[in-house]
């Protein structure tokens, strides 16, 4: 699936905007509010995954193995939610948000600069790569969770005319459906409309995912392009006229750009947040794990997929939010260094203005508590490690 746009606007995550429209998680109208098959997706999430993994935690706590694995899905499944929840409270603005970076990006789409003309191409390579091979890793990973042990199951019945008891579903869950877990007559339905809903909810959870972090890495890659266009004002050759011209469109450029930036951390400050504590939990519980005599294959798997999630969700975050940070304090950078004291003094006076707006800080931070960087990233590692620690005095094999 290649990206298209109509004439004169740019292509900006097309595909991510496609396969949102396919399950239900963006209007097809603009201004519209998220269609009912997106809020009855987030309700079934609820139903299906979050509510029956609990009541199996609560219940079971005389299998350590199964508990510790229901712990590890829960996490996972909660931190999904709350991301489909999000995103659905916000619809509104990340329409907005998308359709305002859409604009521009749209007015320097006729900019000659081969410079400009590089980042917009790689922009829409990088995000149609990004939503498309993420797709496909995620839902192969998806279905080998649900499908592929469903079929293993169904062809060990018509072979053998046997299976092993307790029946297993996608998730450790308590669904109060008699039989389930003993006849394959009544798994097989259940489990197979299961399986249709994960699918579901894993593509919804992977464009959800791609959308974000393509939004959030084409507003950074605008403060690139805006570097450009601040170089290209130290320009005195231009007549007044059209200095004046070049830098209204400048300014109203970068406030716009400033403006969705912000939009970026009001929406995303409660997700953070939740997605750094996820991940610590999730650390923690890794670790317990592997200082555990526990050779179940199926549980150190399951541990290592909500590991691997975890630290791969909040590396992401981490890194954009560093280069979104890096890539608007440089506006401000080549704003002075474009020599503008050279300029006529009405122009030192414009360009002033400008460098005093490039300097407000722009950021993605995790509920006003700390800024996502790299080194935020860091801190999640040694602060995981720390509650570890503590935790392993508890533990009969406790860490040296």
């Amino acid at each position: 699936m290649k990206p298209s746009c109509k004439e004169g606007v740019f292509p900006l995550i097309n595909l991510s905007i496609k396969l949102l429209k396919i399950v239900g998680f963006w209007s097809k109208t603009t201004g519209q509010r998220i269609s009912v098959i997106g809020l009855l997706a987030v309700i079934l999430y609820l139903l299906a995954w979050l509510i029956p993994n609990w009541l199996f935690i609560v219940s079971s706590q005389d299998n350590i193995t199964r508990l510790i694995k229901a712990t590890n899905e829960q996490i996972l499944y909660f931190i999904a939610f709350f991301k489909l929840y999000f995103y659905v409270i916000h619809y509104r603005r990340w329409e907005k948000l998308f359709y305002d970076l859409q604009i521009a990006f749209s007015s320097v789409m006729t900019n000659p600069s081969p410079e400009i003309q590089g980042i917009l191409g790689h922009v829409t390579k990088s995000t149609h790569n990004l939503t498309k091979y993420y797709s496909y890793v995620v839902n192969f990973n998806c279905a080998w969770y649900g499908v592929f042990r469903m079929l293993f199951i169904v062809v060990k019945y018509a072979v053998t005319g046997s299976y092993d008891v307790p029946l297993s579903t996608p998730i450790e869950a308590k669904y109060f459906i008699p039989g389930l877990h003993t006849n394959f007559w009544v798994w097989l339905p259940v489990t197979l409309g299961l399986n249709v809903l994960l699918e579901w909810h894993s593509l919804a959870l992977v464009f959800v995912e791609t959308f974000i972090w393509n939004l959030v890495y084409a507003t950074s890659c605008m403060f690139r392009i805006l570097q450009i266009l601040a170089n290209e004002l130290s320009d005195r050759k231009r007549n007044e006229g059209i200095w004046t011209v070049e830098f209204e469109k400048f300014s109203t450029l970068h406030d716009s750009v400033l403006r969705s930036a912000g939009t970026l951390e009001e929406i995303l400050s409660g997700h953070m947040l939740l997605l750094y504590v996820s991940t610590i939990f999730s650390l923690c519980l890794s670790m317990v794990v592997l200082s555990l005599p526990i050779d179940d294959f199926i549980l150190l798997l399951t541990t290592f997929v909500a590991f691997g999630y975890c630290i791969f969700q909040t590396f992401s975050f981490s890194y954009l939010g560093t280069e979104l940070i890096e890539q608007s304090e440089a506006v401000a950078d080549a704003i002075f260094h474009s020599k503008w004291y050279t300029q006529k003094l009405n122009r030192q006076k414009d360009m002033c203005f400008l460098m005093m707006r490039a300097n407000k800080p722009v950021k993605l931070t995790a509920a006003k508590l700390f800024v996502v960087t790299r080194d935020s990233f860091t801190q999640v590692i040694k602060q995981a490690y720390t509650i570890f620690t503590l935790m392993s005095q508890f533990l009969d094999n406790p860490v040296n």
